[in-house]
């Protein structure tokens, strides 16, 4: 209905000559009020609240003069329509005038390089932030989706609701998960961004390409060609760093010092370049720096090392490979 058929219907009823058929569709353009929030009849909000105000007047005065006019009988009857009337204009208006909306803090966490953190997201998800990474988050979560942005390295175990799914942006390359945990590597200076899962399903998507990863599944987003590729994997190799746990696999000293040098926070130079060749395997469980060093020492039979000042360590000697 129109503006100017609610107000012809709304004077005939304060006129009491409404007739049956006019009564009805009065009541069901207060049933729709109840249920329709967004096809309203009027042009603008200020519109709707002037026509609200000026057909709440009407309602008011329409019960005064029902007392004098109309007979007690079906003054009661059409005081409860007028209330009823009153509130369905009341929720309509209330329904449709646009809520105050308080904006969301986005919060942010950073470690340098030789720490880590554990904290809890206002959902309930979990992240271990790896060293010299940063996670940016909202301090709640709003909207069809959370969202979070991550530099760095972290593992995540996603609080479960479908009905919100839980997205994490590195660069080009955006993650989306319903409930499950998994691990995500996205240091700027690296080749590649790597998301590897423990449990769940997850999507990495960049721009047109989307792979979906299961248990033991790894994603790698290429920077330089821009695709993502799937494989299998040992996941344990990839998340045992939130537990403390280093593990080298037939690993160069050059990319066994860049590891050392984020988790304990110091940096490494070379005697001689061919020293970066040298291969280690080997796995550390929480232990301290000197405690590795010594062991890489003992398998590498010939290299020695030096504390120097500003924390770095020179890696001397010869390497019996």
């Amino acid at each position: 209905m129109t503006e100017n058929e609610i107000k012809t219907l709304m004077k005939k009823y304060q006129d009491g000559t409404l007739n049956h058929r006019e009564e009805l569709l009065l009541e069901e353009f207060d049933s729709r009020l109840l249920h329709r929030r967004k096809q309203g009849v009027f042009h603008n909000p200020q519109h709707k609240r002037r026509t609200g105000q000026k057909l709440q007047r009407a309602i008011r005065n329409s019960i005064a003069r029902r007392s004098i006019l109309r007979r007690i009988a079906w003054g009661k009857v059409a005081a409860s329509a007028v209330i009823l009337l009153g509130i369905g204009f009341s929720l309509y208006l209330k329904w449709n005038t646009p809520a105050q909306t308080h904006p969301v803090t986005l919060l942010e966490k950073h470690t340098d390089w030789g720490q880590k953190l554990s904290l809890t997201l206002s959902d309930g998800t979990e992240v271990r932030l790896n060293s010299g990474s940063t996670l940016k988050f909202p301090e709640r979560f709003t909207g069809n989706i959370r969202k979070v942005e991550l530099s760095g390295e972290a593992f995540f175990n996603v609080s479960k609701n479908p009905e919100r799914p839980f997205v994490i942006t590195s660069g080009e390359v955006r993650t989306t998960v319903l409930g499950t945990s998994f691990n995500i590597n996205t240091f700027p200076d690296s080749p590649a961004v790597t998301v590897t899962v423990a449990t769940g399903k997850v999507k990495v998507a960049s721009g047109q390409h989307a792979v979906f990863l299961g248990p033991d599944e790894q994603g790698v987003f290429d920077k330089t060609t821009n695709r993502i590729s799937r494989r299998k994997t040992d996941i344990s190799n990839f998340i045992q760093w939130k537990d403390g746990i280093i593990r080298f696999e037939d690993t160069s000293l050059s990319e066994v010092t860049k590891v050392l040098e984020a988790w304990y926070g110091v940096t490494f130079v070379f005697a001689e370049e061919k020293l970066k060749n040298c291969h280690l395997t080997a796995i550390y469980n929480n232990e301290i720096l000197s405690v590795v060093l010594e062991s890489i020492k003992y398998a590498k039979k010939g290299l020695q090392y030096e504390y120097l000042e500003d924390h770095k360590i020179l890696i001397k000697g010869r390497c019996t490979d």
